[in-house]
């Protein structure tokens, strides 16, 4: 009996140490992941954490998923990428992370791969974005990730000089969210093919997008690759074709702009050009008078005897001018006592003179108004079609 109750007190010593001992591990790797997260610098608090994951790793501690995920979040420009990736992935496979975090870690992983060259694995991980987009489903949400996703692929492509790859998926994301940062890289994507001298490339880009989307921003983008390579009237089909279906600040003054410059050479487009003006100025507020001034010139141009009435008004300022210097000149430094009789009647002749100008002013300004009138009638009724 004796020697059965010592045998039970031994089992059971060597079952409290046991504990014991795992208990203290366990406040020990928790007071060491603790200790790592407080430190401030963040390649310091990455060499602490892979000091962790080295001494705990597959111990079944607390905090070992966090530790894999902290340091593949934590930004540090000297930290072993592939490593960062791959303990990444260990955090996803990993209970108890949660959703927010794990959103953050699928975000991540695909550059990490990419920066470590590992550009297949790196697609690969930016599927898993896409993939966790398409099973949310808060609709917002679920278009953002899905995007980021092809966006990562698309930037991923460009560097690899994959530039078809590139704008396919580029369209995708938009296609799936329309966020003016993705037709930036589309954009950004096109410049660089020109300043390559990929000029076809660029196009056909554009083409690609525009075939997918017909919204203004892909047609603004086309035209103005068709523009830059001299296919005017091209350009303008896709500009006025965009246009049609959204009237846009942009796509108003590519097509006033082009315009202008073939209405010098065919008159027949004259009111056709006074209207994209006009549209374009109520567009571009900024840009208005400029706008403005052009349509009314070319409105008024269109009657000679008009047009050749504002030259007539500057001669009649001309003259009160001159007139004005003279009368200025005869009573500079005199008083009313001072001017002679003749004085006198050379300055009442020059009074008259100026009246007389300025009635032939006011006169050919009241022939103007009809004119004038009707070009007001034009900006009143773009105004009320585009709700300005």
């Amino acid at each position: 009996m004796k020697r059965l109750a010592m045998r039970r007190m031994i089992v059971t010593a060597v079952t409290l140490s046991v504990a014991c001992a795992g208990l203290a591990l366990a406040q020990s790797a928790d007071e060491e992941y603790l200790k790592a997260m407080q430190v401030s610098d963040n390649c310091q608090k990455v060499q602490a954490l892979d000091a962790y994951i080295t001494k705990y790793a597959g111990q079944g501690t607390t905090n070992e998923h966090w530790a894999y995920a902290y340091y593949c979040l934590t930004p540090c420009a000297s930290k072993n990428a592939a490593k960062a990736a791959e303990y990444g992935e260990k955090a996803l496979g990993m209970a108890g992370i949660d959703g927010q975090t794990k959103l953050g870690l699928l975000a991540t992983i695909p550059g990490l791969y990419y920066s470590a060259g590992q550009r297949d694995k790196a697609e690969a991980a930016a599927r898993k974005l896409i993939d966790q987009g398409k099973a949310t489903s808060d609709a917002k949400t679920s278009a953002q990730l899905q995007a980021g996703g092809y966006v990562m692929i698309g930037q991923f492509a460009e560097k690899a000089g994959d530039f078809g790859k590139a704008a396919e998926s580029y369209i995708t994301a938009y296609g799936i969210l329309k966020d003016p940062s993705i037709s930036k890289q589309l954009n950004g994507l096109a410049n660089m093919l020109y300043k390559s001298g990929k000029f076809a490339e660029a196009e056909q880009v554009f083409r690609q997008f525009y075939a997918a989307d017909k919204g203004p921003e892909s047609a603004a983008l086309l035209g103005q690759t068709l523009y830059k390579q001299n296919k005017t009237d091209e350009a303008l089909a896709i500009f006025k074709e965009g246009y049609a279906r959204k009237r846009t600040a942009s796509l108003a003054q590519n097509i006033a702009v082009i315009l202008n410059a073939k209405v010098k050479t065919n008159p027949s487009l004259t009111m056709e050009t006074v209207s994209a003006n006009i549209e374009a100025g109520l567009l571009n507020t900024a840009q208005q008078k400029n706008f403005f001034g052009m349509a009314q010139n070319l409105f008024v141009g269109q009657d000679k005897d008009l047009a050749a009435s504002y030259a007539q008004i500057e001669e009649h300022n001309k003259a009160i001018d001159e007139f004005t210097k003279t009368y200025n000149a005869k009573i500079e430094g005199k008083s009313e006592e001072d001017l002679s009789e003749a004085d006198k009647r050379v300055l009442k002749q020059l009074e008259a003179n100026i009246e007389a100008e300025k009635g032939a002013i006011a006169k050919i300004q009241a022939s103007q108004k009809g004119v004038l009138d009707k070009f007001n009638a034009l900006i009143a009724q773009a105004r009320q079609k585009l709700g300005k």
